[in-house]
């Protein structure tokens, strides 16, 4: 069976190449980039595993590789899933030989089928005429003949997911979906569904269950191409958590998690080519990102349902404590508790979150940072985010002093001794998911070990 990750590299590649050829022409250097990463993935896999093919499925909405959901290509990878509708294609099969050229031309085939084929063949022929010979699509997840039940072990599901993560897939989705939906609609200036927002929120408290830790883990970005929409979901996470940390009743977090959801949707109204550009704004694009707070907030203003809240967290959330940032406002003004929170999320997010133009940093380097920017931040705010999340976030895995990896639980009262549970050995064996040991570093017992290490994945801050 193939690294998991692997293949969420791989269809990461797709997805950023998809969204490129929408943004540039033919043959542009960001979509020439994509069809190699995905070419040069494609070897790297198919070497590991020793096999002469890859299949990607889809099925009800979603992308699977093995019988498991891919889950956080699924949830950015939403093009690549009505790329396959419109060709009535249950999937990719992929070849050993795969050129760059190839990719190109499926992503060029992506803005050619603006609607749906006149069926499975016909899509194959677009392929075959662009001399496509080690992409082939295969019929729906319904159709006998998909592809997926053919190649997967028996004891690899038979292309059947179930369980864990992807029982939850929904609730994630459904909150990058809200935001989708929230910023296309305010790009083409219809009704926001700020209802459908909190009942989003809703709806997670009641999957949570009290604990965060499965969804910051996998509320990831396989695609940074993708962040913006990621970056207003982690912050609407984040901003709930740090509440229900702090006691906060079930009615408020709702509209907590709806105004961290909603904060950023001004962005809509903001050029892509200046929200993706993969290097430094000029002081003319740094003007025109800096409108999205007072944009956003104007566009909240005229929705029907709108809370103050919502509002106020779209407007300040680049306000400092000491007034400084934007937009301007009068020396009477007073931001709100729930702007100071978001405006910690916020910043929190965007320095542990890869972006176009950097690297993720670790929690403890983000804190630096905060910390050094005096006047910045609410200190009663910055203080209850730090006491939530610690120095190793809920979801974050880590490697301890005796060579064990685990996953981070839950911040302790010493921030950097969490609770966590041992998911492999020193030896690097994984254990048994009923018999992996929860393990409070901050307890008596657990004197003698300590994080050595925080794990970074490459698509994602910790």
């Amino acid at each position: 069976m193939s690294d998991p990750s692997r293949a969420e590299d791989l269809v990461s590649g797709l997805c950023s190449g998809l969204r490129h050829r929408m943004l540039y022409f033919e043959g542009h250097p960001e979509v020439r980039t994509c069809s190699d990463q995905v070419a040069r993935a494609l070897h790297a896999l198919l070497g590991e595993s020793g096999k002469d093919l890859f299949f990607l499925g889809a099925a009800h909405g979603r992308l699977l590789h093995e019988g498991r959901y891919l889950i956080g290509s699924t949830i950015l990878g939403r093009r690549l899933v009505e790329l396959l509708q419109r060709l009535h294609s249950g999937g990719l099969l992929l070849r050993a030989g795969l050129e760059a050229a190839e990719v190109a031309a499926l992503f060029e085939v992506s803005v050619l089928t603006r609607g749906p084929t006149e069926g499975l063949e016909a899509s194959r022929a677009l392929l075959r005429e662009r001399n496509v010979r080690h992409i082939e699509l295969s019929p729906p997840y319904e159709d006998v003949g998909w592809f997926g039940q053919f190649l997967y072990d028996r004891d690899e599901g038979g292309g059947v997911p179930a369980g864990g993560d992807a029982e939850l897939a929904p609730i994630y989705q459904s909150l990058f979906d809200t935001v989708d939906v929230t910023h296309g609609r305010a790009a083409s200036g219809t009704q926001i569904d700020v209802d459908g927002a909190r009942g989003t929120i809703e709806r997670l408290l009641g999957a949570a269950n009290g604990s965060f830790t499965d969804i910051l883990r996998l509320v990831r970005y396989p695609d940074y191409d993708a962040y913006t929409v990621g970056h207003s979901v982690r912050v609407a996470l984040l901003s709930v958590m740090v509440g229900q940390r702090l006691g906060a009743e079930p009615d408020f977090l709702i509209e907590l998690g709806a105004a961290g959801l909603l904060h950023d949707v001004g962005k809509a109204r903001i050029p892509e080519a200046i929200l993706y550009k993969t290097g430094p704004l000029d002081a003319d694009e740094r003007r025109t990102v800096s409108q999205h707070a007072r944009l956003g907030a104007q566009i909240l203003l005229e929705q029907r349902g709108a809370s103050p809240l919502a509002v106020a967290a779209a407007f300040g959330h680049h306000l400092r404590n000491d007034r400084r940032g934007y937009p301007e406002t009068r020396p009477w003004a007073v931001s709100h508790r729930v702007t100071s929170l978001i405006q910690v999320c916020d910043v929190f997010e965007a320095l542990t979150a890869v972006r176009p133009y950097k690297p993720a940093l670790t929690p403890r380097c983000a804190y630096e940072i905060m910390l050094s920017e005096s006047g910045s931040y609410d200190p009663g705010a910055l203080r209850a985010f730090v006491s939530a999340l610690g120095l190793y976030p809920p979801g974050s895995r880590v490697q301890l002093s005796g060579g064990e990896r685990a996953l981070v639980l839950a911040a302790g009262d010493d921030l950097a001794r969490p609770l966590v549970q041992i998911t492999h050995a020193a030896s690097g064996d994984e254990i048994p998911v009923a018999d992996r040991p929860v393990l409070d570093l901050g307890s008596p017992q657990a004197a003698r070990i300590s994080v050595a290490n925080l794990l970074l994945e490459s698509r994602a801050a910790a």
